[in-house]
């Protein structure tokens, strides 16, 4: 059912003729409690609309019961329209896909080519349960990932927040008590002096110069072009660039097992599993691997022209399962292997960074407080003597 259908079947219910004025605070409300048809998801949300939808179903509700019962959940409140669109299609015999795609901005295509799997071959608790399952790890990567960055952000806003604390309101009280005194200030007492001054009258140019910066840079990341050339440089960056490497292909490995155990066939997995990789360079690469593949080419092949792309191990373990005919399992024991691979390095990169920001901001906080008592020193010697 399409969204146009749907509101003109509200409109026969509600017997106006005449097609309403926009309202600006009716268009709001409708998208505050759900009537928006161009609403996305937010992650959390669809995992628990899926987690829901699939736990109903694989109890023995049915469908489109159990898609009422998930749209009265006030936690997906904000997606009622949705959820209740798809039920009305249901029971117009609409199959579930079907309804979906009348939502793209809420159902990526991977999920919904799962769920039209899944139906085909009359299995589509299962379906369900794989594209639960992916999202699930996907989103425990991401929430792993951030829960070990977490302490070194909190490090690097703490002691930004403790610098600029100092320069705007403890070195000027210093200052003015110096120039009171007559007292002769270091070099590096002056260099504070200064910054704190500039800081102060010229605080707001310099925080439109951050805004800017920071402007610049998401639009750089929103250009396909400039967006290729950082993530192409990305893993080429020693030490961490491996990091980055393997969580690309971590992303492209785990859709590409779900998608397969599915029932997809290795080219029609590779375009979806290669869509779902967040860095471009690799994205790229991964869709080129999709040309050779339909022209032939052995997987295993196509991965070991790309290079050191792809970790050593990763195309070992590629060519054993073209040999056995066992490449679902081979894909399953890939993503095992570079969750690990990302979980080490991230535990080693975090406890490298860690000390060092720690003595950055050591060293920051004592040389400011070193900068303000030194000349204290030369007035407390200018009174003894």
């Amino acid at each position: 059912m399409s969204t146009a259908s749907s509101q003109g079947g509200a409109r026969a219910v509600t017997g106006n003729e005449h097609a309403e004025p926009p309202n600006l605070f009716k268009t709001l409300h409708e998208i505050k409690f759900g009537n928006d048809p161009q609403r996305r998801f937010k992650r959390k949300d669809l995992i628990l609309f899926l987690r829901n939808l699939t736990t109903l179903v694989q109890n023995g509700v049915s469908l489109t019961h159990a898609l009422e019962t998930v749209a009265r959940d006030r936690s997906l409140k904000k997606y009622h329209h949705i959820l209740s669109s798809i039920s009305r299609a249901l029971k117009g015999g609409e199959s579930l896909s079907t309804a979906m795609k009348t939502f793209p901005s809420a159902f990526n295509t991977t999920l919904i080519s799962q769920v039209e799997v899944g139906e085909r071959s009359g299995a589509l608790d299962q379906a369900l349960v794989r594209v639960t399952e992916q999202l699930e790890r996907s989103s425990g990567h991401r929430k792993m990932i951030l829960k070990k960055l977490a302490y070194p952000a909190i490090l690097v806003v703490a002691g930004t927040g403790s610098v600029t604390f100092m320069l705007l309101y403890v070195i000027p009280t210093f200052q003015q008590m110096y120039e009171d005194a007559g007292a002769t200030l270091p070099a590096i007492t002056q260099l504070l002096i200064d910054s704190s001054v500039m800081i102060q009258n010229y605080g707001f140019h310099l925080l439109g110069l951050i805004i800017v910066l920071a402007v610049a840079v998401i639009a750089l990341f929103r250009n396909v072009q400039s967006r290729r050339w950082i993530d192409r440089n990305l893993i080429r960056i020693p030490v961490i660039g491996d990091w980055f490497r393997n969580l690309a292909i971590l992303q492209f490995a785990d859709v590409l097992g779900n998608l397969m155990e599915s029932g997809f066939t290795l080219a029609e997995a590779l375009p979806p599993a290669g869509r779902a990789i967040g860095n471009r360079y690799v994205r790229e690469k991964i869709l080129g691997l999709y040309t050779a593949i339909r022209r032939g080419e052995r997987f295993s092949q196509s991965l070991q022209r790309e290079g050191d792309l792809f970790p050593a191990v990763v195309n070992q373990l590629v060519i054993v399962g073209e040999r056995t005919g066992r490449l679902v399992p081979v894909t399953h024991q890939i993503r095992k292997h570079l969750r690990r691979d990302v979980e080490d390095s991230t535990d080693a990169l975090v406890g490298a960074i860690e000390p060092i920001l720690t003595i950055v901001l050591a060293v920051a906080v004592g040389g400011i407080l070193l900068a303000v008592y030194l000349p204290m020193f030369d007035l407390i010697g200018k009174v003894n003597h």
